[in-house]
């Protein structure tokens, strides 16, 4: 399992040889990590500094780098989709994606999001009636969910994981405000997938703001909100935090490594990623929506 590493104080970020050099601006204190061990380099201090190296290293390797705002959250993702061979050819075959195989797309993924809430509910608070009502509510799904059960689950899980007073949206409470966070984490994961394997990410399968550069990424991360969701209920709800710090939003990045199953398998959220983007692929190339891999609870739990 790869790392991510925070860089929270002032440092000058390097390659040397087959590893990242951080040196620290203050104390001059230097550590070296290997490439082959990170996954992601987050930036979080506005003094750090890094050379042009390091981010051709970090395209050439995947290695995804992060920059937050002032605020500490998610502000901007470095990733490219340059050199990649096939993105004509992607963008032809995303826009010939016939709607109904756009729809039978979407039941798949709101069906596994709300499956995924019942195991949430189930694993966090084994409350067995609200987790067999959601999930009840899953089987009622039809393409393109033209009814809207995505939204009717939504209300019931999130009064009975964060009790009968929330309400989810753009609210500054902990909770709220810790969702928002992590979701934007996973948001950016997507988003890097879909830049290195030439997708457009504008070109979603329900959402279809033109106001929207990333609508496929707002589609595949429904399926993963609910790993969010598990993490923002132990570190945060459960906890009683009442105010959303930087300490506690570096231990949602922990969601990055959060383990969940795929055709039986088990993959960190940031390796399952790449698996649903990459069957998304063949669904587009197939014209069908078989080939689409979603993530899953482990049964019983961690």
């Amino acid at each position: 399992m790869k790392d991510i590493v925070y860089v929270e104080h002032q440092y000058y970020v390097s390659v040397r040889g087959n590893s990242f050099r951080f040196a620290n601006l203050v104390t001059k204190e230097e550590h070296f990590v290997p490439l082959d061990e990170i996954e992601w380099l987050i930036f979080n201090n506005e003094k750090s500094y890094f050379t042009k190296r390091l981010v051709t290293v970090c395209m050439e390797k995947g290695i995804g780098i992060l920059f937050c705002d002032l605020k500490h959250n998610p502000g901007c993702l470095l990733s490219t989709s340059y050199g990649h061979s096939q993105r004509v050819t992607r963008l032809r075959t995303q826009l010939a994606l016939q709607k109904k195989t756009k729809n039978r797309l979407w039941r798949k993924i709101v069906i596994a999001k709300i499956n995924n809430q019942a195991d949430c509910l189930a694993e966090a608070l084994h409350k067995e009636d609200a987790t067999k009502k959601i999930r009840s509510i899953g089987k009622t799904v039809v393409e393109g969910d033209p009814h809207n059960r995505e939204a009717y689950a939504a209300r019931i899980y999130f009064i009975n994981l964060f009790g009968a007073g929330f309400r989810r949206g753009r609210f500054d409470d902990a909770v709220n405000a810790s969702l928002n966070y992590g979701y934007a984490l996973v948001r950016a994961l997507i988003r890097r997938e879909l830049a290195l394997h030439g997708l457009e990410a504008s070109l979603g399968i329900k959402h279809e703001s033109v106001e929207n550069p990333f609508n496929l990424s707002d589609d595949i991360i429904e399926a993963y909100r609910p790993f969010v969701d598990a993490m923002v209920y132990e570190k945060i709800y459960d906890k009683k935090i009442i105010s959303l710090e930087l300490e506690e939003k570096k231990q949602l990045l922990q969601v990055f490594m959060e383990k969940c199953v795929i055709d039986n398998k088990v993959f960190t959220i940031n390796d399952a990623v790449s698996v649903t983007v990459e069957s998304y692929i063949k669904c587009i190339e197939e014209n069908s929506a078989a080939p689409l891999k979603l993530p899953m609870f482990i049964e019983g739990g961690k």
